[in-house]
């Protein structure tokens, strides 16, 4: 990436967060001043997830500079606006590098797991120290403020990482075909969530009533990226939190229940909106996990450097690494780190030690095919001429339409 082209997309970074920013503080809590829910967490997350790691100080200050000045203008003190945006934005960067450091190639659902786990625990601490700070600075529930700090972070993060890294997801080539089907139906979905919550408080029709017909528009949002693909699923979802913040923000709809207590209406549609966004993420996991895992031996004689492979058993995967004749060669396809810890392994193998534990590398037969393997046993056998090695490799064909959302570049 150019640095021109990193400038504009950090000026467009900037931007969106600044416009989610402003909505937000409007959406704040009156005695603590903390938003009910922060859509920038999720923005900024998105943002370190698709910029390059020696990128990530300038993207991390252009942030710092906006969030600072927008909390200055709008609200807090240059004192409390400071530390909020190190929090805030630590926060985000935090949750991003966990992402991108313990993700594993074409494991979208340990990638999921990983982001999930990190944004409830990263988020907790955030809340924490922005919560102690507010309380240090204003006469405010301590516990108060840090379950509103908490579920406005969660909230933000899965919703608008969800519609980012959903309209970043490469689609599948003969999708476009479907367009059609799926403008109808978020066409359908927009109507629906339109109807359900412009209703009044206390409508004729009671509560339980209200609450089956809030169900439709999420089944009508979860059938768009089935039919139509995760882009026009992400920016349905997109329109679908617009009808239902906007609502809610007007004490429409059925989240508003007589009784309840300021603010926790709108925790319940931070609570439908995200059950929503974890069940498209569940599908988006369904249409783009492994289609088939695929196992493929092979036999190596050390001295010789020559390898075997075994095709009792013949597969798409034994085909392309059958081409590789020798170590020289298998080595050669290699990056530096991962040819480095396969030599250890052989060395320690040969040497008599027990390998524990599996490998993940990748191997580039070409520049358009990369192939991302786990070795899953590696033994040595005693032969009359020598040690020879025996191990035994995984990998997955993945379909045509697949991504990896937590890829950076």
């Amino acid at each position: 990436m150019n640095s021109f082209k990193f400038v504009m997309q950090l000026l467009v970074w900037c931007a969106l967060y600044f416009a989610l920013g402003y909505i937000s503080l409007f959406l704040d809590d009156p005695a603590s001043q903390v938003s009910f829910v922060w859509f920038p967490a999720g923005l900024a997350v998105s943002a370190f997830l698709l910029t390059s790691r020696r990128r990530w100080p300038w993207l991390f200050l252009g942030l710092f500079i906006v969030r600072t000045g927008l909390d200055v203008t709008l609200c807090h003190s240059l004192e409390t606006s400071l530390v909020h945006s190190v929090i805030s934005l630590s926060n985000d960067l935090a949750i991003a590098w966990c992402v991108r450091h313990f993700t594993r190639p074409h494991d979208t659902l340990h990638s999921l797991g990983v982001w999930l786990a990190a944004t409830l625990f990263i988020s907790a601490v955030a809340a924490a120290l922005g919560g102690g700070w507010v309380v240090l600075r204003h006469e405010v529930d301590f516990i108060q403020t840090l379950w509103i700090w908490w579920s406005a972070n969660v909230v933000g993060t899965l919703l608008v990482t969800s519609i980012v890294m959903g309209l970043f997801w490469r689609p599948a080539a003969d999708i476009r075909r479907h367009w059609l089907a799926g403008g109808v139906l978020w066409l359908l979905l927009c109507l629906s969530a339109v109807y359900v919550f412009h209703q009044p408080i206390g409508g004729p029709r009671g509560e339980a009533f209200m609450f089956s017909l809030a169900c439709i528009p999420v089944m009508v949002m979860i059938a768009i990226p089935v039919v139509s693909g995760n882009q026009m699923g992400a920016a349905a979802f997109l329109s679908f939190c617009i009808i239902v913040i906007y609502y809610s923000w007007q004490r429409n709809g059925p989240l508003f229940i007589p009784g309840l207590k300021p603010g926790e209406p709108l925790l319940l549609a931070q609570c439908y909106l995200s059950g929503t966004a974890l069940l498209l993420i569940f599908i988006y996991f369904l249409r783009h996990s492994p289609k088939t895992f695929l196992t493929v031996s092979w036999y190596l004689d050390p001295r010789s450097g020559h390898l075997t492979w075994d095709d009792r058993s013949p597969n798409v995967l034994t085909q392309q690494l059958s081409t590789i004749p020798d170590t020289d060669r298998l080595l050669s396809l290699m990056s530096p780190g991962d040819r480095q810890i396969m030599r250890e392994r052989w060395t320690r193998v040969q040497s008599g030690s027990t390998i524990k534990g599996s490998f993940r590398f990748l191997l580039t037969l070409s520049p358009t095919l990369t192939l991302h393997l786990q070795e899953t046993k590696l033994i040595a056998l005693q032969q009359p001429d020598g040690v020879v090695l025996i191990g035994y490799w995984t990998g997955e064909s993945q379909g045509q339409g697949s991504a990896r959302v937590f890829k950076g570049t």
